[in-house]
């Protein structure tokens, strides 16, 4: 695996990051029953995508649901939106199975965050397609029927090997997102004002820990427990503070971050859970060789007492904050600079 690489996407900031108070981190020893039924559901989502019943797919997504994949620019919000893209999924890249591989489960609350490798395969154009990735998602177990949050997608761009279906796992037809899809006039613009713009403003503290070049810096945000990356230029997952220290060790050996831009912010509020979209524009050096990378990011926080931040966002954050007035911390970083060929940029060679 290439480090360096695979450092560019999570220094992006292009993240899914579930921020844990110190006393949801004890949740993380929950019983498995909550664990089994957040990775259940989402199997059972899966399983109605794969049999075109996307009428039953559709509802086992939270109504204010957010899914980020690299068919689409900017994230599909609500149950409606997400529904009319798995119709149009289901016409042009058929599922044929979902295989969710090593799934890891942290509980926050109401909230169940799976964070899992993939194996997948689609019908297109009469073809089949295999492909591998990641993927991150919210699950609210809380109530009797669990409802999916939020999802994110990240496919490998380099794949390699053979499938379960025996097609060769070939680098998919991606591209760069497109710096025109950037909304440049939204910079420095608030995301709603409240605890949204509480999180926003912490979304910039993590984004400028990345410029910082110092691994410590960056994990001062994270979890004490453990984090975990996922990138675009990574096979896998990668979890532990020591690990991430290597990779960015590494990483600054011969290459920095300049500067990271942020665009457009979405705050999305469900009980326990919130969730800060933004595109992103990076400028950095890899290598020795200067390079700007837009995309997109979800940076997902968990909120002690968030029954009250979903019904009044207006509430500042440190009226959630139960350990010891510090910012949330960094549990899961996912970044993701791709797009489907069809609607990005020519990829590099």
């Amino acid at each position: 695996m290439d480090r360096r690489n695979f450092i560019v996407g999570c220094a992006s900031g292009a993240v899914t990051a579930t921020a844990l108070s110190g006393r949801t981190l004890s949740a993380q020893t929950a019983s498995s029953d909550t664990h089994t039924k957040a990775i259940s559901h989402l199997m059972a989502c899966k399983q109605l995508e794969m049999n075109g019943n996307i009428e039953q797919c559709v509802k086992t997504f939270h109504p204010d649901g957010l899914r980020v994949e690299p068919s689409t620019l900017g994230p599909i919000r609500g149950r409606e939106a997400i529904g009319q893209g798995l119709q149009k999924n289901a016409r042009e890249r058929k599922l044929l199975y979902h295989h969710y591989r090593q799934p890891q489960v942290v509980s926050a609350g109401n909230c169940a965050l799976v964070i899992s490798n993939y194996e997948a395969g689609y019908e297109s154009g009469g073809k089949t397609i295999e492909e591998s990735g990641k993927c991150s998602n919210v699950v609210v177990v809380g109530s009797s029927t669990p409802a999916i949050a939020n999802e994110m997608l990240v496919p490998n761009i380099h794949a390699g090997g053979y499938g379960p279906l025996g097609t060769a796992l070939s680098s998919p037809p991606l591209g760069i997102y497109p710096r025109r899809a950037l909304n440049l006039e939204t910079e420095n613009k608030g995301a709603g004002g409240g605890l949204k713009d509480a999180l926003y403003a912490e979304v910039q503290r993590i984004n400028e820990a990345w410029r910082s070049g110092d691994a410590n810096e960056v994990l001062k945000h994270a979890n004490s427990k453990g984090v975990f990356l996922i990138g675009d230029y990574s096979p896998f997952f990668v979890t532990g503070n020591d690990e991430i220290k290597q990779h960015f060790a590494d990483f600054y050996k011969t290459s920095k971050v300049n500067s990271i831009r942020s665009f457009d912010p979405t705050v999305q509020l469900w009980g326990d859970a919130a969730t800060v979209y933004f595109s992103f524009d990076l400028d950095y050096i890899l290598g020795g060789k200067p390079r700007k990378s837009p995309g997109r990011a979800v940076f997902t926080f968990t909120l002690s007492g968030g029954t009250h931040a979903a019904a009044d966002s207006r509430i500042p954050i440190s009226a959630f904050r139960p350990f010891q007035n510090s910012s949330p911390s960094v549990t899961v970083c996912t970044a993701s600079h791709v797009v489907t060929g069809s609607i990005g940029d020519t990829y590099p060679s």
